[in-house]
This record gives structure tokens, C-alpha cells and sequence, in this order.
């Protein structure tokens, strides 16, 4: 999750400044917001003036959509805002110019501006959708051949409590393929350990990949440089991506699997899914059970 504070500000006297210092005062002040919010490296709000009006736009060129939820209502001084003003409001990904709210001024003769605009947090995702598709059968995430042991499921009692994840033991270096098809938004694997404490959470490598509902699935404590793949591949289901590893927050070599819908209040930011697997030789569909074993011969 991204998080970022944007307070401004743009204020005029109306007709008691002439046009020519009203135009320089507006510029040098949307310079100074285009500073304040610049710190966001890919996601950034701005505003820019059209005759009595000021428009405020969103940028995002994050390969995935970013939801913006604002802490409040903007403040302004002698203008209108011809529509309601959404506090949570989702960027495209790759969206330039995105309008995210405008001001109208009320009356000419009095001085009129924005006072404040409200800060806001951002969250990787649509955090407004609440359908996906619950029926889609992931393929198991190892190779044709192998069998693999479920040690921990869902809302497990060791670290998955109220959340459904998996947890598929392996040995370090087992090939894990792509359940589900999808873009690749984020790769790490630049970490080397690993232990049974939370003290190592942070140190797990992993891939997401953003599949075509708004869900995002990752797969976690990856081998060290173990990645198949980079940000912005779009992956097939099948598809290798990964070596498995022991990294992060870790008992043992294993796979932690995920499923979620980003969240603005979830735990972690997110809402975590069941989902559906084929088993077998593919012709049967069903939710993975904790301390059962799963062979995939498809």
C-alpha cells in the first residue's frame, strides 16, 4: 500500500488583483501542490484552472489500478461542487487526466478559492469491487507428476488465522506455475533467509500476479532470485514462474498460496478468498483441505 498526504490550497480575491498577478500567483501555487504530491513516485493528483473553474485530474501509471480514499471533503471558499465529491475513487492503470472532482465559482465579485484539499491514502487495486469469479478452478501451482501435502489451510491455527490461504510443502528449488493466468505486478527476491518467528516476515520473497476479476493471488517464500518472470509480464495458467524457497516468516521449505480482493479495511489490505482447484487428472474440482495430500496428473 501506498500513503501519501496532499493539503492545498488555491486562494484569489476575485477582481481585486488584475488578471496578470492572478495568472502568476495561480501558477506559482500549482507548482508548489505539484511538489507536495510528487512525492508519489507513479500515482499523483493536481489541479489546474479553466476560466472560473478549477479541475482537479489523477495520474496513474502504475500497470494496475490504484484506489484513492480521501480523509474528509474538500474546503472552499465562495464555489460550488456540481457533483457529489466520492471519498474513494479508483485510477485505471496506465490513466492520465482522470478527473477527480472540480470547483465552480459562485460569485464573481467576492474572493473564491480552494482552502484545503483532503489527504488521502492509496491501495494497490479496486478496493470498490466485491464480485469475482467464485466458480474459476485454479490449477494446482506445482508440476505434472507430484503429489504435495497441505500443511497448513485455511484459517489454519499456526499464522493463518482468519485468513484463506495455503500453505503446499515442497522442497526448496520445486518449480511453482502459474495457477491462474494473469499480470505480474510485483516480484521480490533479493532476500536469503528465513525462520519459525515473525522476526523474519519481512524477508519473504514473492511474486502477485492481478488475474482478470480483481483478484490478486501471491505466492510466497520463494528461492532467492527464484523469479521466472518481471513486473509487467502478463503469465499464462501453467505458466513457470518460480523456484520455491524457504525465505521470510518460515518453519519449513513450503509454498504459501493467496487469493485476495484489495480492501481499504481488511487485515493487510485485503480480503482473502477460497478458491476452487483441479485435482487429479483435472476432472475433479474442490477447495483444499488442511493435512491432505493433492496430486495433479494433468
Amino acid at each position: 500500500m501506498l500513503s501519501k498526504s496532499m493539503k492545498m490550497v488555491y486562494t484569489c480575491n476575485g477582481f481585486i488583483l488584475n488578471q496578470t498577478l492572478m495568472r502568476n500567483i495561480f501558477v506559482f501555487i500549482l507548482m508548489i501542490q505539484a511538489l507536495a504530491v510528487m512525492a508519489q513516485k507513479n500515482i499523483k493528483m493536481y489541479p489546474e484552472r479553466n476560466g472560473d473553474s478549477i479541475i482537479y485530474y489523477a495520474d496513474n501509471h502504475e500497470i494496475y489500478p490504484v484506489s484513492l480514499v480521501f480523509k474528509g471533503q474538500p474546503e472552499v471558499n465562495n464555489m460550488k461542487k456540481p457533483e457529489i465529491f466520492k471519498t474513494k475513487q479508483v485510477i485505471p492503470a496506465k490513466t492520465t487526466k482522470m478527473r477527480v472532482t472540480y470547483f465552480v465559482v459562485n460569485d464573481k465579485q467576492k474572493g473564491w478559492g480552494v482552502k484545503k484539499m483532503p489527504g488521502y491514502l492509496s491501495y494497490i487495486g479496486d478496493i470498490t469491487q466485491k464480485n469475482y469469479d467464485t466458480n474459476y478452478a485454479y490449477n494446482l501451482p506445482f508440476g505434472k507428476g507430484k503429489a504435495i501435502w497441505i500443511h497448513q489451510g485455511y484459517n489454519g491455527t499456526f499464522s493463518h488465522q482468519n485468513e484463506n490461504s495455503l500453505d503446499f510443502i515442497m522442497p526448496e528449488g520445486t518449480e511453482i506455475f502459474a495457477a491462474r493466468e494473469g499480470l505480474i505486478i510485483d516480484v521480490v527476491q533479493n532476500n536469503n533467509q528465513g525462520c519459525p518467528t515473525r522476526n523474519c516476515a519481512p524477508y519473504g520473497n514473492y511474486i502477485s500476479i492481478l488475474h482478470p476479476d480483481g483478484t490478486i493471488a501471491q505466492y510466497y517464500h520463494l528461492q532467492q532470485n527464484g523469479a521466472q518472470v518481471k513486473i509487467g509480464d502478463t503469465v499464462t495458467k501453467g505458466q513457470l514462474i518460480a523456484l520455491s524457497g524457504n525465505t521470510g516468516w518460515s518453519s519449513g521449505p513450503h509454498l504459501h498460496f493467496v487469493t485476495y480482493l484489495p480492501s481499504a479495511t481488511g487485515d493487510k489490505n485485503r480480503i482473502t478468498v477460497k478458491t476452487l482447484f483441479k485435482t487429479g487428472y483435472g476432472d475433479k474440482v474442490e477447495y483444499l483441505e488442511e493435512r491432505k495430500s493433492y496430486s495433479r496428473a494433468y
